[in-house]
């Protein structure tokens, strides 16, 4: 029997409820059968046996002591082995984290492994969380707040390990899990060491300042690690071994901890799974959390960053295969630490993130913003005067192969106010136009006599750069970001301003203007912020949805057709929005903030408003571009230079989600600190389900057990299947073959999973009747094995075999498996090509028979008779067979294992009484390194 894997479910159909997966193949609509409620002795002890929950193994065989079991719930993909404390208040808790320093906010949790097996404690960082998205099916989609239970932590209260105390809260508003306490979740109640507590949020909440205390955030006092840490008089140790952790020997001490919660979920709740099978069920489609390793990047500042945003990386575009990479770096750099002078703008591969070492110019001065124009030109936008040693003001077009500025396409920006110097922050094409923003007051074409005023906001043809004539929104402050509406009809813009068209809003920051006439749009747009201090830093579209981030840490939604506002979220204190991106349904967003954000707030404080979700956020997070709800999953590890965060944001042709800002490292496969100077670039996930298994088949039948078989997925290695019987999985494997208990639920299906969480569509039923042994895999046959063969009639019935040796299955050479060794030949090259097998069956009445099947090794091919009849061939050619026939391929005997001949045999061809089969083997070649036969005879009594 294969082993087993332990892994934890990563899709369910609880994402299917949420949105969060794609399905493909439609299932029949036909009847099934669900599996038989399972014994209470047998409950949980295996994958077949899975238990709903460990409470409901607990109500079911009070006895069950703690201890390691496996539970199933219909949210689940596959069997899931657990550590159930079936001791504490009743049993039937599971225990979905453990350690002490070290615990991750991030939904992924980390360390989901063995360790989580047992309560016990390594030392040092052993910290282990499953992930969210398993935690919420094995709640069976469950809310958080509705466990009756609550969450309990079982915290160390002795350096020495040898006391623990108990600790229970309930959310007061919590759907789907989350790791990051250390947001301000909102609880009904606590109790701590039996003190009993109303309200209070998870970040800290308690009675006093030594052992009644709950503080989950990361502090300075413990070395900025998350945990569950006690108040300020609690002295803990730096010591590996410690219970009690502390970085400096001091207060807020770090106690090991397991998280622990009691669904009540039982096993009886699954519904029958069709004919047809199961469906395909995908990942949703985003960026994964780990960032790629770079090759080269940038680093090094090029000039002052006295201002905000000054930061190494401000803007990307793509133009062909090369992404344009700007801001304020001045060097180009690899990953062993060499360096190239390439101030402000430098040219990758998308494909390679090699830099194109070609594509060279200079500039004096940083720059803040790049678009692609139609016909693949580039344009930068920033704080510069000249580019390629000649004046070029603020803003300038760029051939996208050699660097040099385009002739035809040359337009100057003035600022004309007091002590006013020129620039530009914002760059967007809509349709044929580009929408200019920044801090200036006027533009003029070479092509052009005289200047336009256009302050703040510009309107060029996006052929020549000149400006389009009319157009002047007038706007009062700097522009920070631009946007363009789906249909290209309206153009948005935020920044620092108050007024548009002489039209004054305190607190307005945004506009809408119609893009071909530079008027303002009506209705007006009057949005109502999170603050006074209302300054906007980025706008993009989305489905029904015009997206601003800026001061205060706001990131709202407003309809573009009446321009209210919509949806709401907000980010901790000191957090704000810079950068959107958008990836067809997702939405990232980048800020500076690396703590949380809240769905549906508005401001702080957090109580004057009704928020619904708290999530964590490393310097940008993955939100529905429709509406604005967070999406799980998306959790980068960066590290900042600055804490500025993320400033810009783009998807390349080939699904590459790129992140500018101040980072210095990023999280990947390859370290958990790469060097990813100045942008860190991820990879799309993988939402393609591996293919379809096939030919589900019974390879193997006892009155107890059924051998499965199937063909492999054609996906590359790390597939697993996932066997499924009557309603539910019950076992996962690598191999293409298992042995299974058989119990009478009939009723099996497969189906492939990857490494990344996609399952594909399962195989049709495949339903397996009781049957009566006949002939056993092992049972004893008569064989003839020599140069000579024995005859024409020695498939017949009447042939006299007395004369040939016998011996038990399985019979052959060259194998582990074989018993009955036949090859009496010193040389190969005398072998013969043909092995004869022949035994007598007793079938007292074959009226009563519903069906004989015959399941024998082919190898390297072989041909089955039936009382002197052929039923069956495999691995040879077609037409008369003789003792000098070749087999058609050389099979191994795990190959022939694994897809053996099977045979329906016609009834039609039984006798009462006696009945002969015959087999003949044929070797590919005469020095094939193994041959062998067995051959099992299973019996399906009429009904």
């Amino acid at each position: 029997m294969p082993k087993l894997r332990v892994r934890a479910a990563v899709l369910s159909s609880l994402a299917l409820a949420a949105g969060l997966v794609t399905l493909t193949d439609p299932v029949p609509a036909t009847a099934a059968v669900a599996s038989q409620p399972i014994p209470a002795a047998q409950l949980g002890n295996a994958p077949e046996t899975a238990a709903g929950s460990c409470w409901e193994i607990k109500q079911q065989r009070p006895s069950a002591p703690s201890g390691s079991y496996w539970l199933l719930t219909p949210a689940m993909a596959e069997p899931l082995q657990v550590y159930c404390d079936q001791t504490t208040d009743g049993g039937g808790w599971v225990m979905v984290g453990k350690g002490r320093n070290g615990w991750t906010t991030d939904y992924d949790g980390r360390n989901a492994d063995a360790g989580l097996l047992d309560p016990g404690y390594a030392g040092g960082q052993d910290v282990h969380q499953m992930a969210s998205a398993t935690i919420d099916q094995l709640l069976d989609g469950g809310r958080v707040d509705a466990l009756a239970d609550g969450i309990r932590l079982r915290r160390a209260a002795k350096n020495d390990g040898s006391s623990w105390q108990e600790t229970r809260f309930k959310l007061a508003r919590r759907d789907r899990w989350v790791w990051n306490f250390d947001a301000l979740h909102p609880m009904s109640s606590y109790t701590i060491a039996g003190t009993v507590k109303t309200g209070g949020t998870t970040n800290a909440f308690g009675t006093d300042s030594t052992w009644k205390w709950v503080d989950t955030r990361s502090r300075e006092i413990t070395g900025w690690n998350y945990g569950f840490a006690y108040g300020s008089k609690a002295i803990g140790s730096n010591a590996a071994s410690a219970y009690l952790y502390s970085p400096t020997n001091a207060g807020s001490a770090l106690p090991v901890t397991q998280v622990y919660l009691r669904p009540r979920v039982t096993s009886t709740s699954f519904a029958a799974i069709p004919d047809g099978g199961t469906p395909a069920v995908l990942q949703r489609a985003q960026a994964a959390s780990l960032a790629d390793s770079l090759n080269w990047s940038v680093s090094g500042l090029a000039s002052n960053a006295s201002a905000e945003g000054d930061v190494e990386v401000q803007a990307f575009t793509q133009s062909g295969n090369r992404m344009f990479v700007a801001g304020n770096f001045r060097y180009v750099t690899t990953d062993d630490g060499s360096q190239w002078e390439q101030p402000y703008l430098a040219a990758f591969d998308v494909n390679t993130g090699n830099w194109i070492s070609s594509f060279r110019p200079t500039f004096d001065q940083q720059i803040r913003t790049l678009a692609t124009l139609p016909d693949g030109r580039i344009v930068a936008g920033g704080l510069f005067s000249q580019v390629n040693g000649r004046p070029a003001a603020a803003l300038v077009a760029l051939d996208p192969q050699t660097g040099a500025t385009a002739t035809d396409w040359s337009t100057q920006v003035e600022n004309r106010l007091t002590g006013g110097v020129a620039s530009v922050r914002s760059l967007a094409v809509v349709g044929d136009r580009l929408v200019v923003g920044g801090g200036f007051t006027h533009l003029k074409a070479d092509s052009q006599s005289g200047w336009s005023y256009m302050r703040n906001l510009a309107l060029l043809r996006a052929s020549d750069g000149v400006p389009v004539s009319g157009w002047n929104p007038e706007l009062n402050g700097t522009v920070a970001s631009v946007a363009g509406s789906e249909d290209s009809a309206q153009v948005y813009a935020v920044g620092f301003f108050s007024q548009a068209k002489g039209a004054v809003s305190a607190r307005r920051a945004a506009a809408v203007l119609v893009a071909g006439s530079g008027s303002l749009a009506t209705p007006a747009w009057n949005p109502t912020w999170s603050n006074t201090n209302d300054y906007q830093r980025t706008v993009a579209t989305g489905p029904g949805q015009v997206w601003v981030g800026g001061s205060e840490h706001s990131m709202f939604g407003f309809s573009p057709t009446t321009f209210a506002r919509q949806r709401t979220t907000i980010f901790d204190p000191h957090g704000d929005l810079q950068a959107f991106g958008r990836d067809g349904d997702v939405m990232y967003a980048g800020c500076h903030c690396n703590a949380n954000s809240y769905t549906d707030a508005v401001t702080w404080p957090l109580n004057s408003t009704p928020w619904t979700q708290a999530d964590t956020v490393h310097w940008a997070g993955a939100f529905d571009a429709a509406t604005g709800e967070r999406i799980p999953g998306f959790t980068p590890t960066l590290k900042s230079r600055l804490g500025s965060g993320i400033w810009a944001i783009t998807t390349d042709s080939n699904g590459r989600v790129w992140m500018g800002g101040d980072i210095v490292t990023a999280a990947s496969a390859r370290s958990a600190k790469d060097p990813s100077g100045g942008f860190a670039r991820f990879s799309p996930r993988d939402v393609s389900a591996p293919s379809r298994p096939t030919n589900l088949r019974v390879v193997g039948q006892t009155d107890t057990s059924v051998t499965l078989g199937w063909d492999a997925s054609s996906d590359p290695s790390g597939v697993r299947y996932q066997v499924l019987r009557g309603d539910r999985p019950i076992v996962t494997t690598t191999a293409t073959t298992i042995t299974l208990p058989y119990d009478g639920a009939a009723r099996y299906f497969v189906r492939a999973a990857d490494g990344a969480g996609n399952v594909s569509a399962s195989t049709p039923v495949l339903t397996v009747a009781q049957v009566r042994e006949l002939v056993a895999s092992n049972a004893s046959w008569s064989w003839w094995y020599q140069s000579t063969a024995p005859g024409d009639r020695w498939a017949q019935p009447d042939y006299d075999d007395a004369a040939w040796p016998s011996g038990s299955a399985v019979l052959g050479w060259g194998a582990t498996s074989v018993t009955t060794p036949i090859d009496t030949f010193a040389a190969t090259k005398d072998r013969p090509l043909t092995a004869y097998f022949r035994r007598t069956v007793d079938i007292a009445d074959p009226s009563r028979l519903a069906s004989l099947k015959l399941i024998a090794l082919a190898n390297d091919g072989a041909a089955v008779y039936v009382n002197g009849v052929e039923v069956g061939r495999k691995g040879l050619p077609d037409g008369p067979l003789t003792s000098t026939t070749y087999a058609t391929a050389a099979i191994r005997d795990a190959a022939a294992a694994a897809d053996p001949l099977v045979i329906e045999v016609p009834l039609g061809l039984l006798r009462a009484g006696a009945n002969e089969i015959a087999v003949e083997t044929h070797l590919n070649y005469r020095a094939t390194p193994d041959l062998t036969f067995r051959l099992q005879a299973l019996a399906t009594d009429a009904g």
